[in-house]
């Protein structure tokens, strides 16, 4: 494996908008002493990985080295916040888990926080099963990295087991175009004003207002389908008028099971629900560290929630309208004009305008990212699951992962806000109106 040079590697990196806003996720989720702010991928191989081969490919890597070596370094008004990188030296650790359960995850591996003043914001472990398959673990702050930049992550560390060569260039977001005050300030009001409204009370959320975290687990469900499984729902995704993808179909079906819990506890409210949006530019490779995220803003009526069709067309009305007036890339600058604010009042300001409601339920999608990705170390994937990160409140979280044609459902949920037969009703229902509508 080709050493990398200490020395190419960034000084800083400016926050982006996006990473300022998972800042506020991690302050809520330490007001509510629940869920944190912690992604895990989980890589499950057929045959055992060498831990020795593992461990030198992750210390092999510039990126995972300088993700062991920086600092946050909080903002000012005059100031962005940024990462220091301080070379302190430390290498990334792999741990080794021997007793484990056939294909379960160690409990002490999924309690693990990884907070910003950790001394290192990735980790990785790798687990044995007796039949000698294994898993590895990934788990990093999501305060670094999205979606999109794991999947650059995985390819890097592709790229170095076949000892080819790395692009620094697309590791690191470029230098920010400058942005004159006055249009922060004209964009900040046409944003808030978008948000306000569209969130506007009364929201129904799966979490109380008010509800008290008592119970700080995070526990995971997750829902398998098979390849033909997952032909049939892509197809209904279709029929059902999902054009751009089958993700305003999976939000969908998603809403009609949350409206199905709101009906059992006879609450009164709107769905309102902001979906993550990629704000790379159209076949961009990076960068690789930092958020590049916006959000589009949904909400639902009880009116609109009779048949998903309705609902999906619903969904697509709004998304392009959106779209059309650009309101990721205004909410991308509204968060970039947010880093100048001190965190504390960046958490008032969007607890006080959600009125404590970050959103009904949250959900999002990896997409195709993960799906042709065939084999991780140079050894065959027989299985890829992700762990999402939690926000309490609503302390629901659904994530669509395909992998290798197969769809998964990861779902994320506090046990204060969802009981077990709840549980059970949410998988039922996914199944019923994925598979059936």
């Amino acid at each position: 494996m080709t050493p990398f040079t200490k020395s190419d590697l960034p000084e800083k990196v400016i926050l982006s908008g996006a990473d300022c806003f998972h800042l506020v996720l991690d302050k809520h989720a330490k007001k509510h002493g629940a869920g944190g702010n912690v992604m895990r991928k989980v890589f499950y191989f057929s045959n055992a990985l060498s831990f020795e081969k593992t461990a030198g490919i992750l210390k092999s890597s510039p990126v995972i080295y300088w993700l062991c070596n920086i600092k946050l370094v909080h903002g000012s008004l005059l100031k962005k916040p940024c990462w220091k990188y301080t070379d302190a030296g430390r290498e990334i650790i792999l741990r080794r888990h021997e007793s484990a359960n056939e294909n379960e995850i160690p409990g002490d591996i999924l309690i693990r926080d990884i907070t910003i003043e950790s001394e290192r914001f990735i980790e990785a472990d790798l687990v044995y099963y007796p039949s000698g398959s294994c898993a590895f673990v990934l788990s990093w702050n999501h305060i670094l990295l999205d979606a999109k930049g794991t999947t650059l992550l995985f390819e890097h560390l592709n790229l170095i087991s076949e000892n080819k060569p790395h692009n620094f260039d697309i590791f690191f977001p470029a230098k920010e175009k400058h942005t004159g005050v006055i249009t922060y300030i004209r964009n900040m009001y046409k944003v808030k004003k978008f948000v306000q409204t569209s969130s506007r009370p009364p929201v129904y959320s799966i979490a109380d207002a008010g509800t008290i975290n008592n119970d700080d687990r995070t526990l995971n469900k997750t829902i398998p389908f098979t390849v033909d499984e997952t032909a049939i729902i892509s197809d209904h995704a279709v029929k059902a008028g999902s054009r751009f993808g089958p993700t305003l179909y999976f939000i969908a079906c998603c809403a009609h099971v949350i409206q199905s819990l709101n009906r059992q506890k006879n609450k009164p409210g709107d769905l309102w629900l902001p979906v993550p949006y990629d704000g790379r530019l159209k076949g961009s490779a990076g960068p690789l560290i930092s958020n590049c995220v916006s959000f589009l803003f949904y909400r639902l009526t009880k009116d609109e929630l009779n048949n998903v069709p309705q609902t999906v067309k619903c969904l697509s009305e709004q998304m392009k309208a959106q779209i059309k007036d650009r309101i990721p890339q205004k909410y991308t600058m509204f968060l970039n004009m947010m880093r100048h604010v001190p965190l504390w009042l960046y958490y008032f300001l969007v607890s006080r305008t959600g009125k404590g409601v970050f959103a009904s339920f949250l959900y999002t999608s990896t997409g195709d990212n993960f799906n042709d990705l065939k084999s991780l170390f140079g050894e065959p994937l027989s299985k890829l699951t992700m762990t999402p990160a939690l926000t309490f409140p609503p302390g629901l979280t659904f994530v669509f992962l395909k992998h290798d044609q197969a769809l998964d459902i990861n779902i994320a949920y506090s046990p204060e806000i969802i009981n077990h037969n709840e549980l059970l009703l949410i998988e039922q229902k996914l199944k019923e109106i994925l598979l059936n509508c």
